[in-house]
Order: C-alpha cells, then structure tokens, then sequence
C-alpha cells in the first residue's frame, strides 16, 4: 500500500485538504488551491534541490618539461618575499613582480611541471603602463608617487599559475518570489503581492573555472582580473615565457578543489538566477548541484604587475594582460584633499561676500 502523502501549502505552510467539489486541495488559511500534479511535482522538485549537491574531479596528471624545453629557462628567486619563479635565461635584472623588491637571484632552473595551456600576453608593457596611468587619474586627490612614470614603468609581466575546472552540472534549485501589482480607482489605490514558489531544474557546462596555484597571488585580485577570453588559449611552448616571468604553482590541484566547488556552484546558481525573470524578491530557497566529468588542466595567465610604497605601506596592482582590466586600491594624499577643501571653502566664502555686497549696493541705490 502507498504512503499517504500530506501536503502542506507553498504560500503559508498551513495544510491543504482535498475539495471533492473542486477536484483540487485547498488551504483553508490562505484560501489558495493546487491540482494534486503540481503539487506532486512541487515535492519532487523540493526533493531534488533539497538533496546533498555533489563534486568529484578527475585527478591532475602532471607533465614534465623536456630537456630541450629548459635549456633556455633560469629560476629566480626573490630573498624578500621568497618568490621562486621562471623566466628567460637571458632576462638582465628584473623586479620581483610580488613585493617590488629589485633583487632577484639567478639560479639554474630545476624540475617544474609542464602547463597545458597557455593565454599569451596580449598588452605590451607600454600598453599595460598607459592603461594604469590613465586609471589612476581617474581617482581624486592621488599621491604624486603615483603619478612618478619610474615607478610606474617598474611593471613586471608574469604568468600566474592557475587551475581550469571544467565539468557538467546538473542542478536543481527552488526559489521563493513575489509579483507586485496595483490599480487605483476613484477612491482608492490598491496593491496586491502574489507569491510563487518557482523550480528550476536542467544542465550547464562550464570549460574553465579558473582558480589560481599560487600563495603570493591575491586570491581577490586574481578573481578580479577575470574573464580571461580562453578562445585565445595555446598550447604551452616555451617561447611564450621569453621577456617574461613565470610563477611556479605552489597550491596543488588537490588544495584547490574546495574553491573551485564553491566557484562551480555559485556560477551554476548565478546562471540559473538569470531564468527567474519577471518576478520581485526573488530568493534562493534550496538548491542541489552535481556535476560529471571533472577535469582540471594546468594553465599560465598573464598578468602585468605593479608596487608602489607610499607612506610604508606597498600598494599592489594588476593589469590583465589580455583584456587590460585593471585592479588594486589606491590611496589618497590627506594633504592635497584638506587644500582642496579649504580653498574651495575661500572661494566659496568671497564669491558669497562679492554677493552680499552687490546686494548691499543696490538697496543703497
């Protein structure tokens, strides 16, 4: 013999009770009815989005470098922040693209794993240095270091390392909504909020999610960087890297897996969120995400980076070096915003004493 099911009604909670008159069931609280399929597939929707979201990845086979592949690549090691990264054996001094510090050892390049892909730098420097420039003035009462071109040309292009997630997920998700509506008549405005419980159920895939694989790269400002355009991805060659800095992972792709799930389901939800259109108030209630054939690659992105010390403490910015998205915070110099202020007040104050003895004048006339 089947269970009984007992029905509890979506707008209120109360319980519903079947109407033989009606066909449907009632909730004698609220007055609504429901047909016995919707609420039928109400509660398997519940069901699905209620249940445990689930993850699983393929685990990240590494590949080494060739022989040939290094004999033109060197290792550089920063002493003030302990950056350990990859460049051209024939680069002549550098900046540490981390800290700014100008003092970078040379060493012989040692065992590394080969990335899949690469996104070419797509910004030169000069670019990159005219892009930032013109940010930067964009923001009020700027210190002049940050105006100085020598620091600013100090730009370091690099690679940063990141892992791209892709998979297909399969999601299911309920979301609570309103719709408002109002009239008036002659006498009186009227407003009336009806209330839905909407489903949303189906599949999306996403080919890179990236999350980045290095300690001294700011998750916030990597994440900021985004999107990379991943059309223009390559394989990897090592004649992408001359000129240029190379960030060796130091997050493994194990380490990364609970962000990129975190990434997977906010997008997958951000994605599904944009389908409940014409509704107010629209809220999540519930939602189930699971995705199938999780892999991860191993790509280099590239990254202009910049330092700027004011006033003991480092500023830290980055340019996406394809898209020339800028991103970092600037400072404001107290001093020149108190001149700004007091002079505007000065002006202020004798354009209204010009006023008053305009005014003055002509009631004397």
């Amino acid at each position: 013999m089947e269970d009984i099911k007992n029905y509890k009604c979506p707008c209120c909670g109360a319980p519903l009770f079947f109407s033989e008159a009606e066909g449907n069931l009632k909730c004698d609280s609220c007055g609504n009815h429901f047909s016995p399929e919707t609420m039928e597939q109400l509660s398997d929707a519940e069901h699905g989005s209620g249940s445990e979201s689930r993850y699983s990845w393929d685990s990240f086979e590494p590949r080494e470098f060739d022989e040939a592949e290094t004999e033109n690549l060197a290792s550089y090691t920063c002493p003030s922040c302990g950056a350990d990264i990859t460049g051209d054996s024939t680069m002549g001094s550098t900046v540490c693209p981390y800290c700014g510090n100008a003092t970078i050892v040379k060493g012989k390049f040692e065992g590394s794993l080969r990335p899949d892909f690469i996104i070419p730098f797509k910004i030169d420097k000069k670019r990159a240095v005219e892009i930032f420039e013109a940010d930067a003035l964009k923001r009020p009462f700027l210190p002049k270091e940050f105006k100085d071109r020598k620091k600013i040309t100090e730009m370091t292009g690099i690679y940063v390392p990141f892992w791209a997630f892709g998979c297909c997920c399969d999601a299911s998700i309920t979301y609570n909504a309103a719709l408002v509506s109002a009239w008036a008549d002659s006498e009186y405005n009227y407003e009336k909020t009806d209330f839905f419980r909407l489903y949303r159920s189906g599949s999306v895939t996403f080919n890179h999610i990236p999350v980045d694989g290095s300690r001294k790269a700011d998750d916030s400002y990597m994440d900021a960087l985004e999107p990379f355009d991943y059309s223009e991805a390559v394989n990897f060659n090592t004649a992408y890297l001359s000129g240029f800095l190379s960030d060796k992972y130091d997050v493994s792709a194990e380490e990364s897996v609970e962000r990129a799930n975190l990434r997977v389901k906010k997008s997958t939800e951000d994605v599904f969120a944009r389908t409940a259109t014409g509704y107010m108030g629209v809220t999540p209630l519930s939602s189930s995400v699971s995705f199938s054939d999780g892999k991860i690659r191993y790509a280099l992105l590239p990254v202009w980076m910049l330092n700027i010390k004011y006033k003991d403490t480092v500023y830290k910015y980055a340019v996406n070096g394809q898209t020339g998205k800028v991103v970092g915070e600037y400072p404001t110099d107290r001093g020149k915003k108190n001149r700004y202020f007091v002079l505007s007040s000065l002006i202020s104050g004798a354009a209204a004493a010009v006023a008053a003895a305009l005014i003055a004048g002509l009631i004397m006339i």
